[in-house]
């Protein structure tokens, strides 16, 4: 218990998993919260002692099973192994703890959710309100920088990114801590000291982990300004004293994170577009409908494209070339696909294998064969004329296949799961380690041999020759047949039902093949360790290979769409034109198609010349409006990853920002009721948006009285269309804000269409139309959603008062007012809602 205190009072914060024996031993605290997490007992050395030490333990080879348990909880968790072997030390086995687990820092790939990165981030807030930034996916090497210029861009920035770990010097009373907490509840957010971010502290680390004494080697940007530096250098300093280990091994280079290279989307586009999977989807996010991908690194990819879209007019051009040559192809392509593993983990585990042992040859195979697949992929490229396809060939380097063939041909088919078992490699790998095999398998057979021989000599037909890792080789006799025993044979253990014993043979060859054995496993393990330092030290060109795959993997399930049906390649200007002709959302026109229903196409037109820029859109609830708008933002998102659109033809200007204002909700953990969020988020557009921008307003002024919202609404209207120039789709109800058409240049009414029947009844048409709608037909949506029917008389009374000037409200009593309403048929232009 003197050496646990010792080791746990340097990893006060983590969960001390403390090897003793066969099981991984937690106490005291650490043992009750462990306990719980894990659902296994608490127990005592005294169980009649209650303020015994309690404790609780895992198996050893279990260890995969409870240790995600604990990271999935927010845990950090020290591992303690035994550092020499317990029959040979002296005293107290020596321990300490050789691996820090968090779920920043966790490896493992059966953990790790394959379809997302899973991020580690620092961050250094400066005197001016500038945030400096760095972010690592450890389990692939992605490591990337960059700053924000102020402390609200960071944390909006930081609420897209979602890292599941973060990092921050110190600060009075944990203040920065909790206040990321409350940003990321899920991530675990921890301080560390000050001189993590420390400048010249930090270029020592940067040396360590690339070669280079200049920054200027690693990348120019940290030269140019040395606050960059600091939260490098932390991310670095946290996986060598996580990992114990001096260099992240998959980490090549820093990327600078150029915000004028993609579109930046905000969390509230992401979620009001349904972008990510999410519990309000169910299944039908964007990204879910897109994702055929055959690798994880591919999903990966997939997913970033989604959150970063391009917006350089020749980078989008060029992939869209690519997709469309690659679409004849997809079959052949999608066939190598499935035949390549996750590389860049899978790298990543092989590479730290000489370091701290979490990886199997299991790994090195199934990298390995990846490999060698990537040169298959590069050959099913060749019908693929485009200049990327020529690139993407070169980056899956032949220099790697013979290294590759070797490594796949020399591992067993199913290799052992750890690397000290031995039996990793065939014959004739090693000339060494087949003698050492041999001299194994020769004493198998000696054994075998032996046994039948002390039958034959003792005339004990069940006599057995067997072994344990306790007592070695040995002799068993049942008690029936111990007359038999001759002298020669010596007691070693005395069972229930049997004797064991031991002989000079026998001992003699415990000893020779104990030894061989040993060797044997010492030799292989060492040889499986050297290949994969062959792997670790081609580090460059193989993630250049796995990140060739995975944008091909991308690529090949964006030209998928072409043949879809209704998809078409956008042309894409550098002005601010916006027209599409037919277009649909895709996601829900897939759930409609999927149910036998179609979706009502529409037409847009807007932006650069005499267009208008600003389309104002009235008409009733369930009419669609927000549906348009939607699958708008969504033709944009897609053309700007390079892909195809759900539509006949579309003409696009590059768009910088996607803002959105839909729906409505409050934030009452920190005072702030549905308007007053409503109005953040408006006041974050109006500070944020340029003419390049796109805006969708769902609705504006709701919440407060309906001549203040109308105010409010008209000015901002006013604003967007005077001052910024965006083009925007503004839904409301406020029909008092269609006069702007005729009195603000740039504005344009439109509406979602309905048909009043001979019946005076209504049916939704679902088709954007020119001109105002005349009313919002509130109460027929009340009327779906079951409103009794003497509410829905009364309001109906109420309302044709308040149209003639005469309100209901002021007299004794009114006359009721016969509503007739009727729910739509499904007809073939009936539209679901979103979901």
């Amino acid at each position: 218990m003197q050496q646990y205190n010792e080791i746990k009072s340097r990893h006060q914060d983590s969960l001390l998993l403390f090897r003793m024996g066969d099981f991984y031993e937690l106490f005291g605290t650490d043992a009750v919260e462990a306990a719980k997490i894990l659902d296994i007992a608490l127990t005592t050395r005294n169980k009649n002692d209650p303020t015994a030490l309690q404790m609780c333990g895992v198996p050893h080879h279990a260890l995969q099973n409870y240790l995600p348990k604990l990271i999935a909880a927010g845990k950090k968790v020290a591992l303690c192994e035994q550092l020499e072997n317990p029959s040979e030390a002296k005293g107290i086995v020596r321990r300490d703890v050789v691996r820090v687990i968090s779920p920043g820092t966790q490896l493992d790939p059966e953990v790790l959710d394959r379809t997302r990165p899973n991020l580690t981030h620092a961050a250094l807030t400066r005197s001016d309100g500038s945030v400096y930034w760095a972010t690592c996916d450890f389990s692939t090497g992605h490591f990337w920088f960059g700053a924000t210029k102020t402390l609200t861009d960071w944390e909006l920035f930081l609420k897209t990114l979602a890292p599941s770990e973060v990092i921050l010097p110190q600060s009075p009373n944990g203040g920065a801590r909790n206040k990321v907490k409350e940003l990321l509840p899920s991530a675990y957010v921890q301080e560390v000291p000050e001189f993590y971010f420390d400048e010249q502290y930090g270029r020592d680390r940067l040396s360590e982990q690339f070669g280079a004494i200049h920054t200027d080697a690693i990348n120019p940007k940290l030269s140019q300004n040395n606050s960059h530096i600091g939260p490098c250098a932390a991310l670095i300093k946290l996986f060598q004293e996580t990992q114990k280990t001096q260099r992240i091994p998959a980490v090549i280079r820093l990327v600078y994170w150029d915000e004028h290279q993609f579109m930046d989307l905000d969390p509230q586009t992401i979620a009001a577009l349904d972008l990510l999977p999410s519990d309000r989807t169910r299944g039908k996010s964007l990204y879910e409908f897109l994702n055929r991908t055959q690798t994880s690194m591919g999903a990966r990819t997939l997913r970033e494209w989604l959150l970063r879209p391009l917006i350089e007019r020749s980078t989008i051009v060029e992939r869209q070339r690519f997709v469309k040559s690659l679409y004849l192809h997809t079959e052949s392509v999608s066939q190598v696909l499935r035949e390549i593993y996750d590389i860049e983990r899978l790298l990543t585990r092989v590479s730290n294998a000489a370091e701290f042992g979490t990886s199997n040859a299991r790994d090195l195979k199934a990298l390995a064969q990846s490999i060698e697949q990537s040169w298959n992929l590069a050959l099913a490229l060749e019908p693929c004329s485009p200049s990327l396809a020529n690139r993407l060939q070169v980056r899956l380097s032949q220099d790697l296949r013979v290294l590759a063939r070797e490594t796949t041909a020399n591992i067993v088919d199913l290799p052992p799961p750890t690397t000290r078992e031995g039996g990793m490699f065939r014959k004739g790998f090693n000339s060494e380690l087949d003698e050492l095999i041999d001299l194994t398998e020769r004493g198998e057979q000696w054994l075998v041999q032996y046994e039948i021989e002390l039958r034959q000599t003792t005339n004990i037909s069940s006599l057995k020759v067997r072994f344990n890792r306790v007592f070695g080789y040995y002799i068993e006799v049942t008690k029936t047949n111990l007359k038999n025993v001759p002298d020669s044979f010596i007691r070693k253990q005395t069972m229930a039902t049997a004797e064991r014993y031991i002989t000079p043979e026998l001992k003699e060859f415990e000893d020779k093949i104990l030894n061989a054995e040993k060797r044997r496993t010492d030799f292989e393990h060492a040889l499986y360790r050297k290949q994969c330092s062959q792997f670790a030290a081609h580090a460059h060109p193989i993630l250049e290979t796995a990140r060739a795959v995975a944008e091909i993997d991308a690529l090949q399930t964006l030209a998928r769409l072409l043949g879809e049906g209704g998809y078409v390649t956008p042309e894409i200007f550098n002005d601010t034109r916006l027209v599409i002709e037919a277009g649909v959302h895709p996601t829900v026109a897939h759930a409609m198609q999927s149910s036998g229903q179609s979706f009502v196409p529409n037409d847009l037109t807007m932006g650069s010349g005499n267009l208008p820029s600003f389309l104002l859109i009235t008409g009733p609830n369930m009419g669609g409006k927000s549906t348009v708008m939607r699958q708008t933002a969504l033709i944009v998102l897609l053309a700007q990853i390079g892909a195809p659109v759900p539509a006949t033809r579309a003409e696009l200007g590059i768009v910088d920002r996607i803002f959105t204002r839909i729906g409505s909700a409050d934030n009452l953990a920190e005072g702030a009721s549905t308007f007053m969020v409503e109005m953040s988020e408006m006041s974050f557009i109006l500070r944020q948006a340029t003419t390049r921008s796109l805006i969708l307003v769902d609705e504006i002024g709701r919440g407060t009285s309906t001549y203040d919202g109308l105010s409010l609404a008209t000015a901002i209207a006013e604003h967007i269309v005077t001052r910024i120039g965006a083009r925007t789709l503004f839904a409301t109800h406020y029909h008092e804000l269609t006069l702007l058409e005729s009195r603000v240049s740039g504005v344009q009414n439109v509406r979602v269409g309905v048909r009043v029947t001979s019946d005076a009844n209504v049916e939704f048409l679902y088709r954007l139309e020119i001109g105002a709608s005349e009313r919002s037909y509130g109460i027929l949506v009340a009327k779906l959603a079951g409103l009794p029917e003497n509410i829905l008389m009364r309001a109906q009374n109420v309302l044709e008062g308040h149209e003639t000037g005469q309100s209901s409200l002021t007299k004794e009593s009114a006359s009721p007012v016969t509503v007739r309403l009727r729910r739509p048929a499904k007809t073939e232009t009936h539209q679901l809602g979103l979901f």
